[in-house]
């Protein structure tokens, strides 16, 4: 799915490769959700809003992996190739599956497995800045390279769509894996309170941003009358901008400013109301966020007892926010709220990057002392 695989090496060698194409799928498999919510509606003969279900269930799972397996595994290489195997079979049983019942299940298995396999590659990438900045741009290329990609296999249907994923998958059963650094004390967490202040900010980011963005397929095709074609390219557009960003994010210091400034990006994308302002809209949302992220993330190691610490967590409330922002969301499409639900989006997006700001200046004030007991 993505051969050449070795040009993923192209945005940085801070990482292991194996971790990075992991890294790579998961965001290929999460790209495919807006365009497969059309699909799938249209498979069982559902309401849009109903198929969203199909993105706050893989979510959901992804979410409750993240937050628990750092509690209870170490990091290992037979961790690493279970969760591909198991993401692989997912994907599988995703195309025969005879209800939305039971395509819903095999999702469950699948958000589960690529938590895992996200877990694993960030809490290596938290140990240090190279890695960090590779991790974190290798996310915005890989959308940017599936965008199109997803966007032209619409026109074959959801089965086809996830027997590419299960495809995708396939490598990573066999890659060469590196060796996992075991974590002397497993489950503990520093107490610092800034540190849960900016975990909620990021729950705030994606729950908000989630909301709107997996719909963003049906703004555009539906709102605005565009092809799925030219839907896809504003997801390029989206992804080529975060990379841009990503890679930018470690020459600033401020990266709540420009989290808030996603907010007002994200309504432009419904309330511009032409292609040019949905593609305006898409480009600057995805190159804010990924402004932003990398250095919300450098906080949260730089009050935690380790560098990945808080890596699963923030992943994991990252990802419970993007379960449940599309299933509000899809309750506000269904009812012919897409306008609201962009302003509330953006209201959410912008608040997030205001607290981001809070917490800095508050640490600026007050420098740590025990990373045991203090802020």
């Amino acid at each position: 799915m993505f051969a050449p695989i070795r040009s993923l090496t192209a945005v940085g060698r801070g990482a292991p490769l194996a971790l990075m194409s992991s890294a790579a799928i998961v965001t290929f498999m999460f790209s495919a959700t807006p365009f497969l919510i059309a699909e799938v509606a249209d498979r069982f003969e559902i309401g849009p809003g109903q198929a969203g279900l199909l993105s706050v269930v893989q979510v959901g799972a992804f979410a409750i992996a993240n937050v628990v397996l750092p509690r209870v595994l170490q990091p290992s290489a037979r961790v690493f190739r279970v969760a591909a195997m198991v993401l692989m079979l997912a994907d599988v049983a995703s195309i025969v599956t005879p209800s939305f019942s039971w395509l819903l299940a095999s999702r469950v298995f699948s958000g589960a497995a690529a938590g895992a396999l996200t877990w694993l590659a960030w809490s290596a990438a938290m140990r240090t800045t190279a890695a960090l900045s590779s991790i974190s741009a290798i996310g915005p290329v890989a959308a940017l390279v599936s965008a199109p990609i997803l966007g032209a296999l619409m026109v074959f249907g959801d089965r086809v769509i996830f027997g590419v994923l299960a495809l995708s998958v396939l490598p990573l059963i066999f890659v060469s894996l590196p060796s996992f650094e075991r974590r002397p004390n497993l489950g503990e967490r520093s107490r610092s309170r800034s540190n849960r202040v900016l975990l909620g900010a990021l729950f705030l980011l994606t729950a908000a941003g989630a909301g709107l963005f997996v719909f963003e397929a049906v703004v555009a095709v539906e709102r605005l009358g565009m092809s799925p074609f030219a839907a896809s390219l504003a997801f390029s557009l989206n992804a080529g901008a975060g990379f841009l960003g990503a890679k930018l994010a470690p020459r600033h210091r401020r990266p709540g400013i420009w989290l808030a400034t996603s907010g007002p990006a994200a309504v432009l994308t419904v309330i511009g109301g032409t292609p040019l302002w949905f593609y305006v809209g898409m480009a600057w949302w995805g190159f804010a966020f990924w402004m932003g992220l990398p250095g919300v993330l450098q906080m949260l190691a730089a009050r935690s007892l380790r560098p990945d610490e808080r890596a699963g967590d923030a992943q994991g409330l990252m990802a419970f926010g993007r379960s449940i922002g599309p299933g509000v969301g899809g309750v506000m499409v269904d009812a012919g709220s897409i306008v609201t639900l962009a302003v509330v989006a953006g209201v959410g997006l912008t608040l997030s990057g205001v607290i981001v700001v809070g917490v800095q200046e508050g640490r600026e004030a007050l420098p740590p002392t025990d990373l045991r007991t203090l802020t």
